[in-house]
């Protein structure tokens, strides 16, 4: 028998014992449900396998998503140290994830997977934690004070901000400004409350192998050539991107290079064939051609990358490649940034409009003055930026 079949017989019982005494029967109603309480916990502590003394920590998007994920996932577990606490990752793509983590220290794991064993907790990162599933209450670290600290600001926080959680993606461009306000980047978004101390570098390396092998595969010398890219990855639907800088203005940025930078090598990189036009002149073109191991060696070993804010500029930086021009229009350079890279944008738009309505990546919503965040951008201006980084480049290879 149930509880509620239980339940009713009981209330069957005290209705003919006190059908006058109605508060009676609530009073004697409480006491008996307060035994059944008990017992369902000693029946739940005795039937509940015992918890993994690991957190499971579940997170989507594109690589950049993935990287600043991973990067949270490492504070996450400097945080607990000293805590004697794992981190599993869950990912939708975990091969991909896998080959871009290079076997780091974590272990990565398909989403598919994430219900096959308790955790003391369960969390899914978006743009801020969420707490999925909480078993701290019967583990054995129950009693770990930074453990109730982290659930009991996570939780606070999303109770507060139920709207960045329940309306994803639609709610990026108002996350973003939420974390502006309080003096974060889109690196540090996932530290609230300032409790993992995340900062604007990665402290996260993801590993990287076969270098020599595959420079001297595409017959290319560190430091001695340009890595460039225009295209978005394979995250989503849209392809030609209002974060993307003119094709034409491209191939005008590479000719003036090239007239002046002649002995370094110009290599485009791009996801697939029909995500990225062609840039004229390019010296090796790898769109479509290039695997995760071999992306990392490029960008990390370029003299300079060239790009619109995206998943390989995360990249590059997250493996310490050195400096990025990066071409900024309808998403943030205040947010998404990095301070060590050069980040070009212009004025010309009244605002950032990430996430304004949900085409904003498809189609300019500025009807006096379609796409004037990227068409203001001048190659010659974006060419000042890249000779004053190439002849830094110079000198430290001439001491």
């Amino acid at each position: 028998m149930n509880y509620i079949d239980k339940l009713y017989k009981k209330i069957e019982v005290y209705n003919k014992r006190y059908s006058n005494k109605h508060k009676k029967v609530a009073i004697k109603l409480i006491f008996w449900n307060l035994i059944q309480l008990i017992r369902f916990n000693k029946k739940y502590q005795n039937n509940t396998p015992e918890v993994a003394n690991k957190i499971a920590l579940y997170f989507s998007g594109g690589m950049g998503d993935i990287l600043i994920g991973l990067n949270y996932a490492y504070y996450l577990l400097k945080y607990f140290s000293k805590s004697n606490i794992n981190i599993d990752i869950y990912v939708k793509n975990s091969d991909m994830v896998k080959t871009l983590d290079g076997n780091s220290i974590f272990k990565i794991y398909s989403v598919d997977h994430i219900e096959d064993k308790p955790y003391l907790l369960k969390i899914m990162l978006v743009r801020f934690p969420q707490i999925i599933e909480d078993n701290i209450i019967i583990s054995k670290q129950r009693k770990n004070s930074k453990l109730l600290e982290l659930t009991k600001i996570y939780k606070k926080f999303y109770s507060q901000n139920k709207r960045f959680f329940e309306y994803l993606p639609y709610m990026d461009g108002l996350t973003n400004q939420y974390s502006i306000i309080n003096g974060k980047k889109r690196i540090q978004q996932a530290d609230i409350g300032n409790l993992l101390k995340i900062d604007q570098d990665f402290k996260y390396k993801p590993k990287i192998s076969y270098e020599k092998r595959i420079l001297n595969n595409l017959n290319l010398t560190v430091g001695r050539y340009i890595t460039i890219n225009r295209g978005v990855d394979n995250s989503g639907n849209v392809i030609e991107s209002t974060k993307l800088w003119s094709l034409s203005n491209y191939n005008e940025l590479v000719k003036l290079i090239k007239q002046t930078y002649s002995d370094y090598k110009i290599v485009q990189l791009g996801a697939s064939t029909d995500r990225c036009l062609f840039i004229n002149n390019t010296d090796v073109n790898l769109v479509g051609e290039t695997s995760i191991d071999s992306l990392k060696v490029l960008l990390k070993n370029s003299a300079l990358h060239i790009d619109s804010e995206g998943g390989m500029v995360h990249l590059r930086k997250a493996l310490d490649g050195g400096v990025s021009i990066v071409l900024f229009g309808p998403t943030s350079p205040e947010f998404y940034g990095y301070y060590d890279n050069v980040n070009i944008y212009t004025k010309a738009c009244a605002m950032n409009c990430e996430w304004i309505n949900e085409t904003w990546n498809m189609h300019c919503i500025n009807q006096l003055n379609e796409h004037v965040c990227m068409n203001t951008i001048e190659p010659l201006a974006v060419f000042e930026q890249v000779k004053q980084i190439l002849e830094k480049n110079k000198e430290r290879i001439s001491q």
